[in-house]
């Protein structure tokens, strides 16, 4: 039987470029005071722009407002669940909104995660006529609505169409919670392709107008970030998530954490497994213990787990 790696990722395989749960509101905060500061060095000649009056102020508070509220949750996550309980659609939308153009723009001005470039530069083929492309026997789930993965690829092939035919919209990669900076959902236009490119400009005006389209009227199209436990969610991840999973072989974990809040999507994907040779986990040695204990609970069979506690690189199996 032919090997099938499926590399299961959460924040923590973003976390040189991108803040966790516990740092997210202090990050925003200062994000927050760079984007007031921002705007062109000289006044655009017709007039006042409303990208940097009206349209920048509206964004700067409602990244003030996120950065509040998740500093009094646990999580983003948490905010959003409580929100959507609540039947607060409004505030979810400009949650999920506000949390989108900030991850355009906070990408945007960052260099890749360098474990993502690294790992691309490990695995990625090239064919006789020159197309790179990534291996088959690679499935990727990750629970990140980030786009790091399509920006280190871009570093290998800055073909736009190619990032998004090969790496977006590969059907062999699932992204459980959505993406950020698609507008339409599933569109990817600007404010995405601005995530590509490490500037000394970022893309602020992007993020602001994809703020604005986000939220100009009520029945506007919702962002594309849509969390595991909402309905429509799971329900995409049983018609098109768990196909890439039935094939699987060795799974490699980097940076989950496997909270309880997701233990039914959790559940879900594991049941897809069949006869699964090795887990490998990717984590700080601190952890270790509590992440194999869940992974036990949800594969009773204990397949063998291998620990990997060196977090500089992601881990590529020998044998893959």
């Amino acid at each position: 039987m032919s090997k099938v790696f499926l590399y299961l990722l959460g924040a923590g395989a973003s976390s040189q470029v991108l803040p966790l749960a516990s740092g997210l509101s202090e990050r925003l905060t200062t994000f927050a005071k760079d984007l007031k500061k921002a705007g062109p060095n000289k006044p655009r000649a017709a007039g006042v722009d409303p990208v940097w009056v009206d349209d920048r102020d509206n964004l700067f508070e409602a990244i003030n407002w996120l950065a509040k509220e998740s500093s009094q949750h646990f999580s983003v996550d948490t905010f959003a669940k409580k929100l959507f309980f609540r039947r607060d659609i409004k505030n979810l939308k400009k949650l999920k909104a506000s949390l989108s153009a900030y991850l355009v723009i906070e990408q945007s001005r960052n260099h890749v995660d360098q474990r993502y470039d690294a790992f691309l530069a490990s695995i990625l083929t090239l064919d006789d006529n020159g197309n790179i492309s990534l291996p088959e026997h690679l499935r990727i789930l990750t629970w990140n609505y980030d786009a790091q993965l399509e920006k280190a690829f871009h570093g290998f092939c800055d073909n736009y169409e190619m990032v998004i035919k090969d790496v977006a919209f590969n059907k062999h990669i699932y992204k459980i919670n959505g993406r950020c900076g698609t507008h339409p959902p599933g569109h990817i236009g600007d404010s995405f392709r601005a995530i590509l490119n490490s500037t000394n400009e970022p893309a602020w005006e992007a993020g602001i107008n994809l703020y604005k389209e986000y939220m100009a009227v009520a029945c506007s199209p919702d962002p594309e970030i849509c969390f595991a436990w909402e309905d429509t969610t799971q329900n995409k991840l049983k018609n098109v998530g768990l196909d890439i999973l039935s094939d699987v072989t060795d799974i490699v974990i980097i940076g989950y954490s496997f909270p309880y809040f997701n233990s039914e999507i959790d559940d879900l994907i594991f049941k897809q497994f069949g006869n699964i040779d090795q887990i490998y986990l990717q984590y700080p040695e601190s952890v270790h213990s509590s992440i194999e204990d869940r992974i036990k609970n949800l594969l009773p069979m204990h397949e063998k787990i291998v620990r990997i506690t060196s977090t500089d690189l992601f881990f590529i199996p020998d044998n893959f």
